[in-house]
């Protein structure tokens, strides 16, 4: 007998517009991975609801701390939508939006896949001797200490590395350069925004390279830089919504 996979154990809501092409790209991912996985019938994969949350209040500006309005009321908002709608797990495609989840998550009353902790877990596991981790993120990512939070929680022992001096404002250039589309910059460009932020990192002594923003995958697709390996976030979300779905 031919074994049949079934991931429809859970309805995904998905809080997207953070950015867009994020969202889009986490969708194609997940069908991608399933396919992979032996789904050949739609009958197979969960069903997926999505809502670009794009009237949001910006969440890098409050997560840096240059703006007092949260986005969270907005995500809370759209995330009970999605519950309406019979969503039994969200997800938000992006790093920074997890400053507030825990608000986020309490207020909507459905259990979130947090990227920050499956890109932590995954590292723990999977990379388990490295010990300095660089992040190319936002600034909002940098300043609110996500992932220094989500570390401790989780009990993990590492350092936290972020590009220094001006390279952190490129890579806030390139995530903006991301989202106002590709066909406006082209790959080696977008790419270059990124590189010499990841090299800094290197310098400074990261083991792995974090692409702590999900736009940033969409522009860097290498599996290693400079010999250190690179850990891909939409990659990372897709694989634990999966999980979660698996009858």
């Amino acid at each position: 007998m031919t074994f049949i996979p079934n991931y429809t154990k859970e309805t995904i809501g998905v809080i997207g517009g953070c950015g867009v092409a994020a969202a889009n790209e986490l969708m194609c991912r997940i069908e991608r991975k399933l396919t992979e996985l032996g789904c050949v019938d739609d009958s197979q994969q969960p069903e997926i609801i999505l809502f670009q949350a794009t009237l949001a209040p910006n969440r890098i500006a409050f997560a840096a701390g240059k703006s007092g309005t949260s986005f969270a009321p907005r995500f809370i908002d759209v995330g009970r939508k999605l519950r309406a709608c019979g969503a039994t797990i969200c997800c938000i495609p992006c790093n920074t939006a997890h400053c507030v989840i825990d608000e986020i998550e309490n207020a909507v009353g459905v259990p979130f896949v947090n990227v920050i902790s499956e890109t932590l877990h995954h590292i723990s596991t999977t990379h388990c001797n490295a010990k300095a981790i660089g992040i190319l993120g936002s600034s909002g990512t940098k300043f609110s200490r996500i992932y220094q939070v989500h570390a401790s929680i989780l009990g993990l022992d590492c350092k936290f590395l972020f590009p220094s001096g001006q390279l952190q404002q490129t890579v806030d250039g390139g995530i903006a350069a991301v989202k106002s589309g590709l066909q406006y910059t082209s790959p080696e460009q977008a790419y270059g925004f990124f590189a010499n932020a990841a090299v800094d990192l290197i310098a400074q002594g990261a083991d792995v390279i974090v692409l702590g923003c999900t736009e940033i995958p969409l522009a860097v697709k290498d599996k290693a830089i400079g010999g250190k390996p690179v850990v891909d976030t939409i990659s990372i979300l897709a694989e634990a919504c999966i999980s979660r779905c698996k009858i």
